[in-house]
């Protein structure tokens, strides 16, 4: 199971993405002012490679809040349950308790004979 991702990497990935929208920003301006048809190619190659950069990095980002979000919710389930497994284990001795209480008079064997026998 992967580790969830910290306030810090999120930061991180937040930051880095802010600076790949600088770099796209910056390689427009550049592209708007080139004057030959050589440097706007080779700018638009620039972007697309800072373009699919980011959208990888969208990607994890998506994926791993996506993991978070599993992992929080499959741990928040074990941990209300191992809250209440006490109450689960007293429950049924009671139920156990109860029954045979309520059965106490009756013979099981002759019950389990005669619910045999209905059913026959």
């Amino acid at each position: 199971m992967k580790t969830p991702v910290t306030h810090d990497q999120m930061l991180r990935m937040f930051e880095s993405n802010q600076k790949a929208n600088m770099e796209i920003i910056r390689s427009m301006q550049t592209a708007v002012n080139a004057t030959t048809k050589s440097e706007t190619d080779r700018i638009d190659t620039k972007l697309d490679g800072v373009i699919d950069r980011q959208d990888a990095q969208n990607d994890a980002v998506r994926k791993n809040g996506k993991r978070i979000a599993e992992v929080e919710i499959t741990t928040g389930f074990v941990n209300r349950l191992r809250k209440n497994v006490k109450w689960i284990i007293l429950g049924l001795f009671g139920f156990c308790y109860t029954t045979a209480w309520i059965y106490q008079n009756i013979d099981i064997v002759e019950l389990i004979k005669t619910l045999i026998l209905k059913k026959l």
